[in-house]
């Protein structure tokens, strides 16, 4: 009788305890706790990490239909046969991405600008009216800023986007890139006063929707510190806790259990 009255208080105690209650870890929950990133199909739009699939394909375009002239402005007003070949090969790849860019878009049924921002326009006429070694300065610096951004567009679409051709055509998109970055770098005229670099537009900077880049929620840790003394222990007015009368109560319902059946056992 004695041990099954024990072993019915032992849970009580537990619980009183906080034992066997399970804590926060503090870390962060696993990948497959979270609700998946939605996918085509879901109802959900495509996305591409900070970007989707036609803000990439935008800014392909718009990137094309101001590098493609300036390279081709490059071959007439560059004052040295190098400045010429990298203005030509720029113009030639661009105009292969561009028509790439709009057969994607034809696909997906996405409607694609038609020329370039205002602000590359600007670019383009500022070139215009340059010649010799300052234009030389200006065309490297601008068209290696605006080539710069399209290779991180790009890759973002790499790494996040769904579409087994927009990945694709992003890694094209990147390798060519990079080679004429690399073209214009080799010219030895990337200088610290270069022209600022250019800014994306809205239409290729709104952040991904849906939950394909959200981060993990956190739940915090419950405090184990000692520090405060007596105050981390007890609630307001300086009562002890409930659970703490709990466990006093247990503990003497025990005491007098046993000695019950001591002087009950001395009896017989």
């Amino acid at each position: 009788m004695a041990v099954t009255l024990l072993v019915l208080l032992i849970p009580l105690a537990c619980s009183a305890l906080g034992l066997g209650t399970r804590v926060a870890s503090g870390l962060p929950s696993l990948p497959g706790s979270a609700s998946p990133a939605a996918r085509p199909g879901d109802g959900e739009e495509a996305t591409t990490g900070p970007v989707t699939d036609e803000a990439f394909l935008i800014s392909v375009r718009q990137t094309s239909r101001w590098a493609i002239p300036a390279g081709q402005q490059a071959q007439r007003q560059a004052d040295n046969a190098l400045m010429s070949d990298i203005g030509r090969g720029l113009a030639e790849d661009l105009t292969t991405l561009d028509d790439e860019a709009g057969a994607i878009a034809t696909r997906l049924e996405l409607t694609l600008p038609d020329q370039a921002s205002e602000e590359q326009q600007r670019w383009l006429a500022q070139l215009g009216g340059m010649s010799g070694a300052d234009y030389n300065l200006a065309f490297v610096n601008r068209l290696r800023g605006a080539l710069g951004e399209l290779f991180l567009v790009a890759a973002h679409t790499r790494a996040g986007s769904w579409d087994d051709e927009v990945r694709a055509f992003a890694s094209l998109v990147n390798d060519v890139v990079d080679r004429h970055m690399t073209d214009l770098e080799n010219t030895g005229l990337v200088t610290d006063n270069a022209p600022p670099e250019p800014t994306r537009d809205a239409s290729i900077t709104e952040p991904a929707v849906g939950p394909a880049t959200s981060t993990p929620e956190v739940t915090p840790v419950a405090s184990t510190s000692t520090a405060g003394g007596a105050s981390a222990h007890r609630g307001s007015g300086g009562s002890l806790p409930r659970n703490l009368w709990l466990i006093a109560l247990v503990c003497l319902a025990e005491a007098g259990l046993t000695v019950g059946l001591v002087r009950f056992a001395r009896s017989r």
